[in-house]
C-alpha cells in the first residue's frame, strides 16, 4: 500500500476520500488483517476502519519512530479499537516522505487464532498419536509373529547364548541361506579349512569351499551323516542337515571336523592308542634284539648268542611271570609290558611295585578305563623325564585295596610348577611344544566316571606323585 502510486498521489493532494476509498477496497479482500490506517507527517488520519476517525490524530505513541527515521518496524499499542499487533511502513512521494501505513491485528484476535491454533494442533497431534500407536501395534505384531512371539530381550539373550555356544565347541558350522551365501561360520570351522580371510559371510558357499556338498542338500532336503569329505585339502567328517520353515527349505547347515583329530580322540577314549604304543614298543625292542643276534651270528659268537637268549628269555619269563600273578587283567599286563619297553629304550628304569595286585575283572569297571589312566599316568611320568634330560626312574604300584583300587605312578622328572597343579587336568592345557593336553584330561574324566579321587604331589624339577584311588563298585 505504501507503494501504491494512487495513495501517494492521493495523500500528497491530501484527498482522504480516494485514500480512504483505497484503503477500503483492499481491507475487503484481505483475511486476518483488522486494521488498516493511514496518516500524514503530523498524524492526521487520512484511512481508517472508522471512517468517523478520519481527521483525527493517530493513537498509540508508537508512530513517532515512522515520522521521524522513516523505517518499516513491529510494535504493539493501544489504539481507538483496543491493544493490537502493528506493522508501520513510510510512505514517500518524489523521494520525499508524506506519511506512514499501519497495518495492525487486535491482540483478541490474535488470542482467539493462538487458540484455535492450538486447538488444532493438539487435535491433529493426538490423531497422529493415535495412528501412530494403531501402525506400531499393528507392525510390531507382524514382527513378533515373524521372530516366533520372542521378546527383544529373549531374542538378545538367544543370540548371547548362540554365540556362547558356537564359540565353546570344538566343531565347525557352517550354514547357508536358499541361495547359497553363508550366513554362519564359526572360528573352529575357519581354523579347520585354513581360511585366510575370516570375514565369508556372506559370499556364495562354492567361492570358499568349492567341494561343499551344501547346495545339493538345498535341492534334496535329505540329510548326510559321517561324510568324509576333502575341503581346502583337510579331511573332514561332516553332518549336513537343510533348515526349513514348515516344508519350505530356507537354507542347510553343515558341522564338521578334522577326521584326524576324531581318530585321535577316539583312540585315547578307548585306550586303543595306548594299546598300540605298547605293541609298537615291544616290537622295536623285539627287533633290536634279534639285531643283536644276527650280529653275533655272523661273528660267529654261537656262545655268546645261546648265553643273551637265554639271559633273554630268563627275563621275560619273570617279568611275564610277575604279572600272570600279580596283574590278572591280560589287557593292563600288555600295557604294562609294552611302557616297559618303552622305558627301556628312553634308558628310564621302570619298577612295579612287588604288592601291586589286580583282579582279571571289576564289576562296572571298564578295561579301557584303566588302560586310558595307566597308560597317560604313565606316558606323562616318561615325558617329565625326558624334560629333564637325564636318565630317570619310574616307579608303579597297581592295588587292590580293600574297597578300593589305588593306581600310583611315581617319576623323578622335570615336575610341575606350583601355580600349574591345579591345570594339569584342564583339557587343552600342556608345556609341550607340539598340540597336546588331552591325556591328563581324559585321566581325571575317567576317574570322575568311576566315583573316584586323584591326589598330586609335585616339585618342580624333584619329580613327581600322582595316586588314584578308585572305588571298587562305581556310585552313579
Amino acid at each position: 500500500m505504501a507503494s501504491s502510486p494512487n495513495i501517494q498521489k492521493a495523500l500528497k493532494e491530501k484527498d482522504a476520500v480516494k485514500v480512504q476509498t483505497q484503503v477500503k477496497k483492499i481491507l475487503r479482500k484481505l483475511d486476518g488483517v483488522d486494521i488498516i490506517t493511514i496518516a500524514d507527517m503530523k498524524g492526521i488520519r487520512y484511512a481508517h476502519p472508522n471512517s468517523n476517525r478520519i481527521g483525527e490524530r493517530f493513537v498509540g505513541g508508537d508512530e513517532e519512530r515512522v515520522i521521524k527515521e522513516g523505517v518499516s518496524y513491529i510494535s504493539q499499542a493501544e489504539g481507538t479499537l483496543g491493544v493490537s499487533i502493528r506493522a508501520f511502513e513510510p510512505i514517500f512521494y518524489e523521494g520525499k516522505q508524506l506519511g506512514f501505513v499501519m497495518a495492525g491485528v487486535l491482540y483478541e484476535d490474535i488470542k482467539k487464532f493462538r487458540m484455535h491454533a492450538l486447538i488444532t494442533m493438539c487435535g491433529f497431534t493426538l490423531f497422529g498419536i493415535l495412528l501412530g500407536v494403531i501402525g506400531a501395534l499393528m507392525i510390531a505384531r507382524k514382527i513378533r509373529a515373524s521372530l516366533l512371539g520372542l521378546e527383544p530381550n529373549e531374542i538378545v539373550y538367544l543370540y548371547r547364548e548362540n554365540k556362547a555356544m558356537l564359540d565353546s565347541i570344538s566343531e565347525g558350522i557352517i550354514a547357508i541361506d536358499a541361495k547359497g551365501k553363508i550366513t554362519l561360520v564359526n572360528d573352529y570351522a575357519i581354523k579347520i579349512l585354513n581360511i585366510n580371510n575370516p570375514c565369508v559371510v556372506g559370499e556364495y558357499v562354492l567361492d570358499v569351499f568349492p567341494t561343499s556338498r551344501l547346495l545339493e542338500v538345498l535341492k534334496t532336503g535329505e540329510s548326510e551323516y559321517n561324510e568324509e569329505q576333502i575341503i581346502n585339502d583337510t579331511v573332514i567328517l561332516t553332518n549336513r542337515v537343510p533348515i526349513k520353515d514348515g516344508e519350505e527349505i530356507i537354507g542347510a547347515m553343515a558341522s564338521f571336523n578334522d577326521r584326524t583329530k576324531i581318530k585321535r580322540l577316539a583312540e585315547e577314549i578307548t585306550g586303543v592308542r595306548q594299546i598300540i604304543h605298547a605293541l609298537r614298543a615291544n616290537t622295536h625292542e623285539f627287533m633290536n634284539k634279534l639285531h643283536l643276534i644276527l650280529g653275533l651270528i655272523e661273528l660267529n659268537e654261537i656262545d655268546e648268542v645261546k648265553k643273551y637268549i637265554k639271559s633273554v628269555a630268563r627275563e621275560q619269563e619273570q617279568i611275564r611271570f610277575f604279572l600272570m600273578k600279580k596283574i590278572k587283567n591280560p589287557t593292563i599286563s600288555a600295557i604294562i609290558l609294552g611302557k616297559l619297553s618303552r622305558a627301556k629304550e628312553l634308558k628310564i628304569n621302570m619298577e612295579i611295585d612287588e604288592n601291586s595286585y589286580l583282579e582279571k575283572y571289576y564289576k562296572n569297571i571298564q578295561n579301557e578305563t584303566l588302560v586310558t589312566i595307566i597308560g597317560n599316568l604313565l606316558d606323562n611320568a616318561m615325558e617329565a623325564i625326558i624334560k629333564k634330560g637325564k636318565e630317570g626312574e619310574i616307579f608303579l604300584r597297581i592295588e587292590d585295596v580293600g574297597e578300593t583300587i589305588e593306581i600310583e605312578v611315581v617319576d623323578n622328572g622335570i615336575g610341575i610348577k606350583k601355580e600349574d597343579i591345579k591345570k594339569i587336568f584342564k583339557r587343552g592345557f600342556t608345556t609341550k611344544k607340539e598340540e597336546g593336553g588331552i591325556g591328563l584330561y581324559l585321566v581325571e574324566k575317567s576317574i570322575k566316571q568311576l566315583a573316584g579321587e586323584v591326589f598330586v604331589d609335585s616339585k618342580f624339577k624333584e619329580g613327581t606323585s600322582i595316586l588314584v584311588r578308585i572305588p571298587k563298585e562305581v556310585y552313579k
